[in-house]
């Protein structure tokens, strides 16, 4: 991973005023990024966050190496405002992504940078592998986001083929499919306005294509093979990254109901199939630790594991558990937004070390571009830069205000121990239901509303939400 070649780029974004320069050394002083971000995982669903049954050795040692994070949040509760605000560092209120996105989605809008846009400014290699969920017309794919590379389902993996999706020549049909086939279901699906009720009676929900590029090679994908498939991408890509650092936004399907399992792994879990599947995701976290170290990448690679939101708590053993919070997917409750992470770079980041601040997967972006050199968009972003955090955790540098979302609005606020929600957490919450306060030191699972006994707090608290939302 070392080269002397020094270029110079000038690059435009859409969106940003004007276009920015950057003198760029594609060598190994730069470090490689991954980031594995897992689907609807809950909090308890590793061994080094309490899981009774599900054993993860693997992210368990990376935990003992890096620094596990007790009060990490992502953005939103659902999948597709999630990722936006992790490739962007900005909330959906600023992003404008607050929808989950079904096929024949324009999605994000193209002038929103993310991280990989960012990091091609100073000579990285970038790939997505797995669940992209932002979109799936061709402007709004991972090629037209700053990857270099994408592999994986378009969208969530109970969803179903996109009426304006291309067929690969090499494409691979499965389950008697054939061209002529493939496309009658995207004939139907079209003749019916994607109505989903339609297209789950039909029999094709839950095909979902495998695409390379923005093109179908496989139809219907073999969803059991591909947590291993997606790692297997991961592994290839680093390996043909030649001079340049690279960034890897790795992205599972799992453990998102259906619930698929290699044959390897199905009944192996005392948790079921769910656990199944997460412990498959942690032995090929294992694969890639010790492909790391054999090629002398380890030391000059961050890792990042962490998953999108809370368990689909509605499909019982099938969901996960975010215990010991309160309720999971779809709520303002910590059980939607409250994550497990971990953060590992040997002898760059503090090792076998737990913290308490709050952090957020808004904050990647901008730490990633402190570490790269980079330039930050010239986008307000909500994140900030925590790699003296990471590097010591006692310092508390998190987060001071830490905002909860619904849509594209401002819908909570945590400060400190305190959280406040104006109209509730439930996921059917409305504006017009009661406000609700909970104090997370003494109340983790939020069980003791106290907004009649601290007026005070709740008139701070609701300021903070006005002054964000008067931005």
């Amino acid at each position: 991973m070392k080269s002397n070649l020094l270029l110079f780029s000038c690059t435009s974004f859409i969106g940003l005023t004007g276009s920015f320069c950057t003198n760029i050394k594609a060598d190994s002083t730069k470090p490689n990024i991954i980031i594995v971000f897992t689907d609807d995982q809950g909090y308890q669903d590793l061994g080094c966050y309490g899981s009774p049954l599900i054993k993860t050795p693997n992210i368990d040692q990376m935990a003992k190496e890096g620094v596990r994070f007790t009060d990490f949040y992502v953005s939103a509760s659902i999948s597709s405002p999630s990722r936006a605000s992790l490739l962007t560092g900005r909330m959906p209120a600023r992003n404008g992504v607050g929808q989950v996105y079904f096929p024949d989605s324009k999605g994000m809008d193209s002038s929103e940078i993310t991280i990989a846009e960012v990091l091609k400014t100073v000579g990285y290699k970038t790939a997505c592998i797995g669940k992209w969920h932002l979109g799936d017309f061709t402007p709004n794919m991972p090629l037209s986001q700053g990857f270099d590379e994408y592999f994986g389902i378009p969208y969530s993996n109970d969803m179903y083929i996109g009426t304006r999706q291309k067929f690969a020549d090499d494409v691979t049909f499965r389950e008697g499919y054939t061209l002529e086939k493939a496309k009658a279901d995207q004939e139907f699906i079209q003749s019916n306005g994607n109505n989903r009720n339609r297209i789950k009676e039909h029999g094709i929900k839950e095909l979902v294509p495998l695409i390379r590029g923005n093109e179908i090679v496989e139809y219907p994908a073999e969803q059991g093979t591909l947590t291993r498939r997606y790692f297997d991408h991961a592994l290839d890509f680093i390996s043909n990254s030649g001079d340049s650092p690279f960034f890897i936004y790795l992205t599972p399907a799992m453990p998102h109901i259906p619930l698929f399992a290699s044959g390897e792994f199905v009944g192996t879990s005392a948790r079921g199939l769910y656990g199944d599947v997460v412990e498959e995701i942690d032995r090929n976290m294992g694969r890639l630790f010790e492909y790391l170290k054999e090629n002398g990448l380890d030391e000059n690679t961050m890792v990042i594991f962490t998953s999108d939101n809370g368990p689909w708590l509605e499909h019982g053993d099938h969901a996960g558990s975010a215990l010991p919070f309160r309720d999971g997917k779809f709520s303002e409750y910590e059980g939607g937004l409250r994550e497990p992470c971990i953060m590992r770079w040997p002898g760059k980041w503090a090792s076998g070390k737990v913290s308490g601040e709050i952090v957020s997967t808004l904050d990647f972006l901008p730490t990633i571009a402190f570490y790269a050199g980079a330039k930050l968009p010239e986008k307000e972003l909500d994140g900030i830069n925590i790699a003296k955090l990471i590097e010591d955790p006692s310092s508390n540098r998190g987060h001071e205000v830490f905002f909860y979302s619904k849509n594209t609005k401002i819908w909570g606020v945590r400060k400190g121990d305190w959280k406040y929600l104006p109209h509730g957490g439930a996921r059917e919450a409305t504006e017009n239901d009661p406000p609700e306060l909970y104090n997370l030191k003494e109340d983790i699972s939020e069980t003791t509303n106290l907004v009649q006994q601290y007026p005070a707090i709740v008139k701070n608290l609701q300021q903070e939400i006005d002054n964000y939302n008067a931005k």
